[in-house]
């Protein structure tokens, strides 16, 4: 199964929701999933729900002008520009209030 930008449209709440519901669905049928997304909230649920699971859960990240990287979720989150961007703003955030 392919889903391309899973969190158009949804709220981070519900984005979780139809994450875990996919991950039944795919367990119950056997299904391998494949999801695209530029949400922090994406990769970190999927996270979550790889940490549960015995077997490999890939990232792929793509970047222009660099190599593919591809990791197992169960090592923690990617090293990509979505993440980093992410903690950039909490940090910048962190910052601003002290």
């Amino acid at each position: 199964m392919f889903i391309d930008e899973i969190e158009s449209a949804l709220h981070p709440k519900a984005v979780c929701q139809f994450l875990d519901m996919i991950d039944n669905i795919a367990n119950e049928m056997g299904l391998q999933v494949f999801i695209t997304s530029h949400s922090y909230f994406v990769i970190k649920k999927l996270l979550l729900i790889a940490l549960k699971k015995a077997n490999t859960v890939s990232c792929i990240s793509l970047n222009k002008g660099q190599e593919v990287k591809i990791c197992d979720l169960h090592d923690g989150m990617p090293d990509n520009s979505i993440i980093d961007t992410s903690i950039q703003l909490y940090e910048q955030e962190i910052e601003e209030v002290l």
